[in-house]
């Protein structure tokens, strides 16, 4: 079939699934460019966790996997078609916006893509994470007939207990192929890419309007860390496009009634961003806790728990695999080893540190994007140019709360977990910025008016 015919089958999945839980009728309908975008990042979710499930705990080779996973594409594809059968309508509400900002997002989009092929072109195998982590670990997963030897203590320098979802996913396009190609590794980074960049634009287009959502799209194509981070193949990039999109479907689930469905894919987007990265995890607790508890009413506390169940199912169907992983797979992680216990206690009483690490966490946030002018100055302009819209329900503040949080954790992490703080702290804050940047976007722009006079 070849590793593009592995890519298209992913897309198959992901389409399959987005319209199995989130049914809409067999025509083109409104929704589906949202779903179009998201289809192709959640379908390597899929092959990744299918490709690890059969592969290491089935115990069988990587042909029976990819087999095993065109069936589960099919068999998606197949739901969703007798789903949309009985599926309501979808109606389109939203305007097609003016035509000279569709250039200018094109354009800026196009040069930061060109730019990113250039790079990968260049260097193909990316940079340090990329190679001696997660290709590393994709290599373990496709060549050797005992797939436990990726997961050696004695390999503990490239850190085997990370998550497997792009490794797992990248082995798997491999095993379609028939062989190694580092360009599948490469289109795996651009599709990550292109989903964080347009995502956000649809999914504020269907929430707000379309200039909101190309206003998006310019500040996160735009911004070249985000280009550079994914060309050198970090899963910073794949961990952040999971966060934004199981705060999309989210709100999607509260503020447009799209259901049930919608909710439990949430959830199996926050448990794929816990299966891409070891932060996946903490966004798991900060996403349902916040989801719960920032609300305004008692209407909208009932109507967060009526979704409760669907959020926290599709989210335990990911986690269960994590927790297997981690239990029967990886060694234990730093922060967690035997023997740090007590050392990290005494870092969470050195105050010292809070202010080491929020300073740092400031400074980064201040050169964070690689841009001439700060993010937080050029969106702290356009809150005071077009103001903050009438805060009638939890979910208008909901996205930036789960972003904020998520990175009081990560200072939380830093403080007990970092034996070199300083060097930690400027090594890998503008990465973990990155992580929140799409929700941060996605959450500011929410909160702020279409326009000045507007609501």
């Amino acid at each position: 079939m070849g590793g593009l015919g592995g890519l298209l089958l992913c897309v198959l999945a992901g389409f399959g699934l987005l319209r199995a839980g989130w049914p809409a009728p067999r025509r083109w309908s409104a929704h589906d460019p949202l779903r179009l975008a998201m289809a192709p990042a959640l379908g390597l979710g899929l092959l990744s966790l299918v490709y690890f499930a059969i592969r290491s705990v089935g115990g069988v080779g990587g042909g029976v996997a990819v087999v095993f996973f065109a069936a589960v594409a099919l068999g998606l594809a197949g739901l969703a078609w007798w789903r949309a059968g009985s599926a309501a309508g979808e109606t389109r509400d939203w305007a097609k916006g003016p035509a000279w900002l569709w250039w200018v997002f094109g354009a800026v989009a196009g040069v930061a893509g060109f730019t990113m092929v250039l790079v990968l072109v260049a260097s193909p195998h990316g940079e340090w994470d990329a190679w001696s982590i997660w290709n590393l670990r994709a290599r373990f997963l496709f060549r050797a007939v005992e797939a436990k030897v990726a997961f050696d203590p004695m390999l503990q320098w490239s850190h085997p207990d990370y998550p497997l979802l792009t490794p797992a996913a990248v082995a798997g396009l491999w095993t379609w192929n028939g062989e190694e190609a580092q360009w599948l590794a490469a289109a795996v980074a651009v599709v990550f890419w292109a989903s964080a960049v347009s995502v956000p634009v649809l999914l504020l287009a269907r929430l707000r309007s379309t200039v909101v959502g190309l206003t998006a799209g310019l500040a996160l194509a735009g911004m070249p860390l985000l280009v550079r981070n994914a060309s050198a193949m970090y899963a910073d990039v794949v961990v952040g496009y999971f966060f934004v999109v199981a705060v999309g479907l989210c709100l999607m689930a509260v503020d447009r009634g799209a259901g049930w469905g919608v909710a439990a894919l949430a959830g199996v987007a926050a448990g794929l961003a816990a299966w891409s990265k070891n932060e996946g995890l903490l966004f798991c607790g900060v996403l349902l806790v916040t989801f719960f508890g920032v609300v305004r009413n008692r209407e909208e506390w009932r109507e967060r728990w009526r979704l409760a169940g669907p959020l926290v199912a599709g989210m335990a169907l990911v986690l269960l695999m994590v927790g297997y992983f981690k239990y029967a797979f990886a060694p234990a992680n730093d922060l967690v080893a035997v023997g740090k216990g007590a050392a990290m206690g005494a870092r969470l009483l050195d105050f010292s540190r809070y202010g080491v690490t929020m300073w740092g966490l400031a400074e980064g946030a201040f050169r964070f994007g690689d841009w001439v002018v700060p993010p937080l100055i050029v969106f702290g302009v356009w809150l005071g140019l077009v103001g903050v819209r009438r805060i009638d329900r939890g979910s208008i503040v909901w996205p930036l709360v789960v972003g904020g949080l998520q990175v009081v954790g990560y200072l939380f992490v830093y403080v007990a977990g970092s034996e070199r703080l300083e060097w930690q702290l400027e090594t890998s804050v503008e990465r973990l910025l990155l992580q929140v940047w799409p929700t941060a976007v996605v959450g500011w722009l929410y909160l702020t008016r279409d326009s000045a006079g507007t609501q």
